[in-house]
């Protein structure tokens, strides 16, 4: 007698070596997702800036970046945003018609985020772009976040327009810090 198909031996162990093969891949799929959320958020923040920038020299008028829940203390929360606007003020994360861009944290949760304790808002020339930073400062850590992989990524803003992200392990900036 010939029996096409399997029979119900077959498919248990079938199930067992896939449940082990899903067991052992499960940290890395973890540890992936956490790294994508990382550096979405580090694309999403740059992407701000630049075309913060762009506004700013298009529309010949003054732009303000405002990070609004953050603080210079590390935190793991998700209720902030940086924000674009034509105001020198923002205290919330609403929107109004002088908001031109928004990253809301809603959308990153899970990071331990902080940013620069002297610039909570920072405006942005209108004629070239380039951020008001104060005398002295020609490069700020704007931004600086991780998440549970401990690989720590730095928003740095250039005082001649630039932004640029730099990584980290938690050892190399505890040494970066102390010089």
């Amino acid at each position: 007698m010939n029996k096409n198909g399997f029979t119900l031996l077959d498919l248990i162990i079938s199930i067992i070596i896939l449940a082990i093969v899903l067991a052992a891949a499960a940290p890395s799929f973890h540890g992936l997702i956490a790294r994508n959320k990382v550096e979405r958020t580090v694309t999403e923040l740059k992407g701000l800036f630049i075309a913060a920038k762009s506004e700013a020299v298009m529309r010949n008028k003054e732009v303000y970046l405002h990070t609004v829940g953050l603080t210079d203390t590390a935190t793991y929360t998700d209720d902030w945003c940086v924000i674009a606007t034509t105001e020198p003020t923002a205290n919330t994360c609403a929107t109004n018609n002088n908001t031109l861009y928004i990253v809301d944290g809603h959308s990153f949760t899970g990071l331990n985020i902080k940013r620069h304790e002297d610039y909570a808002g920072i405006r942005l020339d209108p004629i070239r772009g380039w951020p008001n930073l104060k005398s002295g400062d020609m490069e700020i850590d704007w931004i600086t976040l991780n998440n549970e992989i401990k690989k720590i990524i730095s928003i740095k803003i250039i005082k001649q327009g630039r932004v640029k992200s730099e990584s980290y392990t938690s050892h190399q900036f505890t040494r970066q810090v102390k010089k």
